[in-house]
This record gives structure tokens, sequence and C-alpha cells, in this order.
């Protein structure tokens, strides 16, 4: 019936025409928001990189909006191509990727996006693999 995300009702609301046009409202939101509160704003690629913004106008070190990445200062090269990979991922699906990213859960390790996008160049710590027997050693 279309109501799967592989469905066809899925691929016509993040059909390339209607993705794109969400990520670029959303880019532009972000990029007022980064204004609006005073962030250095820069280019790099095809991600617009606002820094020197107040820690709570974002979600953990940082966060992409469309096209617009978010941040106090956590800027690594390494970051911005994390950052990158949320930036396709918003092209793809448009504002549709909200409600997908929230719903692949808050843990980044089980985040199919987060995943995607690359833990280790995100700064999130790859977990520690258990010992036989499951106790982690102090």
């Amino acid at each position: 019936m279309g109501r799967t995300l592989g469905g066809p009702a899925f691929r016509l609301v993040t059909a390339p025409p209607l993705a794109r046009g969400g990520a670029r409202i959303a880019t532009k939101a972000a990029r007022l928001w980064g204004r609006i509160l005073g962030g250095d704003e820069r280019t790099e690629g095809e991600l617009h990189v606002i820094t020197g913004l107040p820690k709570w106008a974002f979600g953990r070190g940082g966060t992409t909006v469309g096209a617009t990445y978010l941040t106090h200062a956590s800027d690594a090269p390494s970051v911005l191509e994390h950052e990158d990979v949320h930036r396709r991922q918003w092209e793809r699906y448009g504002l549709w990727f909200i409600p997908m990213y929230f719903a692949a859960g808050q843990d980044a390790h089980t985040n199919r996006f987060e995943i995607e996008a690359g833990l280790e160049k995100g700064g999130y710590k790859p977990r520690r693999s258990l010992p036989p027997g499951g106790a982690a050693s102090p």
C-alpha cells in the first residue's frame, strides 16, 4: 500500500525534486539561525559551517540541518567529513530526514545515519567489545 519506507508513497515524498527542496528550506532556516546567534560562517565544499554558536543552539557537538553544520567549535576536518555525509542524507530524504533520524534512535552506535556517516569521524568513540563472558574489566 505504500506505507513502508520502500513503498511508493515514501518514494514519492522523497523523490529527488521534493527532497532537495526540503533540504534547501532546512539549509536556509539553519543559516538564518546561525546568523541570528552571531555565528561565524564559512563554506567547506558544499557544507555551510557556522561556528562560535552557544552550546544550547544545537545538539551534541554540532548538528547538520540541510547543508548547514551548526557548532561551537567542533570543526576538525574529520568531523566535517562526517557532517558532509549528513548533508547528503538531507539531500536524499529532504525534510523526512528529521523523523527518520529520530526513529533511528538517539544512541549514535545504533543509529544507521550516524553509522553511515562514520562514528569515529563524528567523534563517537567505538564501543569497547566485551571479553568472553560479557563482563567488562575495570
